[in-house]
C-alpha cells in the first residue's frame, strides 16, 4: 500500500484515525502497531514475519544490554536484524560476485526467491541504532512492548523513514498512552500530506514517465541524455522528499512530531553541505554509528571513504550503488582538500558545480556500470541527433528547476509565510484542490523509489 493510493487515503488512514481516537488512551498504540503490521503485511506476509522477529529481538536484547553489558551482548543485540538484512538484500549480490554455482544458488533459493522486503534497511538501522545507544547508556532500557514496537513499525515513516532514535519519539509515544485527550495538529497535517501528494504526482511520477524514454544504448542525442540526466535528478527528490513530507504530516495527525529529512539539499553549496541537507536522519546515523566509532576526523579521509561505500551499499546490492557511494565520498574529501578555494567562489556557481556534480552520479541508481558509461559517452559527446524530448518536456522540467532553486521552503512551507501567494498554500480549500489535481493523475503513479532500500 502506498501513500498516494485511494485505498491507503479513502479508506485504510480515516478508519485507523477514527479507532485512534475513539478507543482509551492505554490502547491507541495497540492501534498504532495493529495498523501498522497490516499496512506492512500487506506487501508479503514473509517480510512480515521477519520484521515482527527483528522488532521481538530488538526488544528482548534490550534486557541483556542493561544487564550484562560489553561487546558481546551488543553483538549478539545487533546480529539478528544485520543477518536478516543481509540475506534478503544482500546474498544475491554476494553469490553473483563470488561467481557462485547453481548448487549454491539452489541452496539459497527459498531466500532468493522473496522480493526484497519493503523498508527493510529504515527499519533495521533503528533497531541497530536502539541497541547502540543500550550500549553506550544513552538511552534507558524500554520496558513497553507496545512502545517499542510503535517505534519501530510506525507506518507514516516504516517504509522509507525518516530514520528515528528512539530518544526522538519515546516521550512522545508515553504521551499518546497517558494523555486523556490529544490535540493533533491537524492543519499542519493535511497540509503536509497534500503538498506531498501534489508533489509526488507532478514532480516525480509525471516526469519519471517521460525520462523513462530515453534509452542510452538506442539514443545518440546528447540533448535527450541532458534531459534524462536533469529530470531524474528532480524525480527522485521529489520522490524521497515527498515521502518524507508526507510522513511528517501523517505523524502529526496522530500527535507524533516526526524531524524533517531534507533541508533544501539543491541549495547546497558543496558535497560536504549536500550531505548535510540531503536524507538528513541517515547522514547523523552513519556519523553518530559509524564515522565517529572508526575515529572521526582522525583519519578523515579513509573513514569519510568507508562511511559512503556503507552508505553506497545502503542504498542498494550492486557495484553500482557501491561506485556511487565512493563517488560521493571522492567528491567529499575533495572539497575537505579545496575548502579555501571553494568557499571563496560565487555562491551561485557553488550550488551550480554541486548540483551537477550530484545530478551526474544519480543514473547509477537505475543503470548499471556499463549502461552508465553508455549514458555519460552520449550526454558528453554534443551530438546534435533529433531529440526525442520538445518543448512541453522541457518547459515542465524547468518549471521544477526554478520552484526548487528560488522558492523558500521556510517562506511557504514549515515557517510563517512572507507573502499573500504563498499563505495560500495554508488554506484547507486550496490544500482540497492540490489533493484533487493529484488524485486525477493518479494513473501516472508510481510506487517510492525509496520503498526498495
Amino acid at each position: 500500500m502506498n501513500f498516494n493510493d485511494l485505498g491507503f487515503l479513502l479508506l485504510f488512514l480515516p478508519a485507523v484515525l477514527a479507532v485512534f481516537y475513539l478507543v482509551p488512551a492505554k490502547l491507541r498504540l495497540a492501534v498504532i502497531v495493529a495498523a501498522s503490521l497490516f499496512f506492512y503485511g500487506l506487501s508479503g506476509i514473509v517480510p512480515l514475519e521477519f520484521m515482527v522477529m527483528s522488532v521481538a529481538w530488538g526488544y528482548g536484547t534490550g534486557f541483556v544490554l542493561a544487564r550484562v553489558g560489553g561487546r558481546a551482548a551488543l553483538a549478539a543485540a545487533i546480529s539478528f536484524p544485520l543477518i536478516v538484512l543481509y540475506f534478503f538484500k544482500y546474498l544475491g549480490f554476494t553469490l553473483a560476485s563470488v561467481g557462485a554455482g547453481d548448487g549454491t544458488y539452489s541452496l539459497f533459493g527459498p531466500i532468493l526467491a522473496v522480493t526484497l522486503p519493503a523498508g527493510i534497511s529504515f527499519y533495521t538501522f533503528q533497531i541497530v541504532s536502539y541497541s547502540i545507544d543500550q550500549y553506550d547508556r544513552s538511552v534507558a532500557t524500554e520496558d513497553s512492548p507496545l512502545r517499542f514496537a510503535a517505534y519501530i513499525s510506525f507506518f507514516p515513516q516504516l517504509i522509507a523513514g525518516p530514520i528515528l532514535r528512539y530518544s526522538q519519539i519515546r516521550e512522545q509515544l508515553i504521551r499518546i498512552q497517558t494523555q486523556p485527550r490529544l490535540h493533533p495538529d491537524v492543519a499542519s497535517g493535511l497540509k503536509f500530506l497534500s503538498v506531498g501528494l501534489f508533489a509526488k504526482t507532478f514532480g516525480s511520477d509525471i516526469l519519471l514517465t517521460l525520462q523513462e524514454r530515453f534509452n542510452p544504448g538506442l539514443s545518440n542525442s546528447s540533448p535527450d541524455a541532458a534531459f534524462s540526466v536533469l529530470a531524474y535528478s528532480f524525480i527522485i527528490y521529489y520522490d524521497f522528499w515527498s515521502y518524507s513530507l508526507m510522513a511528517i504530516g501523517l505523524g502529526k495527525l496522530f500527535c507524533i512530531d516526526l524531524p524533517r529529512n531534507f533541508l533544501e539539499p539543491y541549495k547546497s553549496t558543496s558535497p560536504q553541505d549536500f550531505w548535510r541537507r540531503w536524507h538528513v536522519t541517515l547522514s547523523y546515523w552513519l556519523r553518530d554509528y559509524v564515522y565517529l566509532r572508526l575515529g572521526g576526523n582522525l583519519r578523515y579521509t579513509r573513514n569519510i571513504l568507508i562511511v559512503f561505500l556503507a552508505c553506497g551499499l545502503w542504498h542498494g546490492a550492486g557495484w553500482n550503488f557501491l561506485v556511487w557511494g565512493g563517488y560521493h565520498g571522492a567528491f567529499v574529501v575533495l572539497y575537505h582538500v579545496a575548502k579555501p578555494w571553494w568557499d571563496r567562489l560565487p555562491q551561485r556557481l557553488a550550488i551550480a558545480l554541486t548540483f551537477s556534480i550530484v545530478t551526474l552520479g544519480w543514473p547509477l541508481f537505475y543503470l548499471d556500470l556499463t549502461q552508465y558509461a553508455e549514458l555519460l559517452s552520449v550526454l558528453f559527446a554534443f551530438t546534435g541527433e533529433p531529440a526525442r524530448y520538445g518543448a512541453a518536456s522541457w518547459a515542465l522540467l524547468a518549471a521544477i528547476a526554478t520552484w526548487t532553486f528560488w522558492v523558500d521552503e521556510e517562506k511557504w512551507l514549515f515557517g510563517t509565510p512572507t507573502t499573500s501567494f504563498f499563505r495560500v498554500f495554508q488554506r484547507p480549500a486550496f490544500q482540497a484542490g492540490l489533493v484533487t489535481v493529484a488524485v486525477l493523475f493518479f494513473s501516472y503513479s508510481r510506487t517510492f523509489i525509496y520503498f526498495r532500500f
